[in-house]
């Protein structure tokens, strides 16, 4: 009866809980498949592929391939997916030994950045900005296109265009379906009309300028009202970005992205 209190008898229960402590970090390994896939590269033990890498040199009228060569050891199931153009170049397997690739028009150094991309590598952006042109030219070739685009952006954001370089940059930006660069270009001679008008030739220009430049002139002149999802008036990077979402190709010209776009709309 001494612990009753005003009639009633409190009972206090004390409850600890048994499970984890949320406020301590927990680690969770990451999934090793990118580590795993770049680790086979170069390793001559389980490789099907050897490119004998080195360029040629010019002595006189005759070529003759530089005597020393850089051996990468590869891989067609992964070339198959990453890199179709070297891929194809190994030809078909018969299952038995290894078969070997002699490339001469890429620098050992710069098809290392290539293929190592390719394995799930990732560039710094100091090989991307001393190399953006040859990583380019040598990714165009051999179908290595996440890289060549990457190395455009690079390329576009360090280079500075001016009077003297436009037309190079312009005819540069065609040749190797370069969208993100031609727009640059563009927006560029837009911006210094003035100054271009009576000092720069447009009579080698490719055939497709003039749709880029009416649609860079159109963008400028859009209001908030009119509809922002018209693809014609997109930035390269706004349809490159909805062709990836979708799992479409990404390299091409305006044209082409603007109708493969139209073309797969839901």
């Amino acid at each position: 009866m001494k612990s009753l209190v005003n009639g009633s008898l409190d009972i206090v229960v004390r409850m600890k809980s048994t499970s984890t402590d949320k406020s301590i970090t927990q680690f969770i390994p990451t999934n090793p498949i990118n580590k795993n896939v770049l680790d086979l590269l170069n390793e001559e033990e389980t490789a099907d592929i050897i490119f004998e890498v080195g360029e040629q040199q010019t002595k006189g009228k005759r070529k003759r391939a530089k005597t020393a060569t850089t051996n990468f050891y590869a891989h067609r199931i992964i070339l198959q997916k990453c890199a179709p153009a070297l891929y194809e170049m190994c030809g078909r397997s018969d299952g038995e030994g290894i078969t070997t690739v002699t490339i001469t028009d890429v620098k050992p150094e710069i098809f290392k950045h290539m293929i190592y991309y390719a394995y799930g590598g990732k560039l710094s952006d100091e090989d991307l900005n001393n190399n953006a042109k040859d990583i380019i030219n040598a990714c165009d070739k051999y179908g290595v296109v996440h890289l060549k685009l990457e190395a455009e952006a690079y390329y576009v954001k360090s280079n500075e265009l001016t009077l003297d370089n436009i037309m190079d940059n312009l005819l540069y930006a065609d040749s190797m379906n370069l969208a993100l660069l031609k727009e640059a270009v563009i927006d560029f001679l837009l911006a210094n009309k003035r100054d271009v008008i009576g000092k720069i030739s447009f009579d080698n220009v490719p055939g497709g300028l003039m749709t880029d430049l009416l649609t860079a002139v159109a963008r400028g002149e859009e209001n908030e009202e009119e509809d922002s999802t018209d693809y014609n008036k997109m930035r390269v990077g706004e349809l490159r970005k909805m062709l990836n979402e979708k799992g479409l190709d990404v390299d091409g010209s305006r044209e082409t992205m603007v109708a493969l776009l139209k073309e797969n709309s839901a």
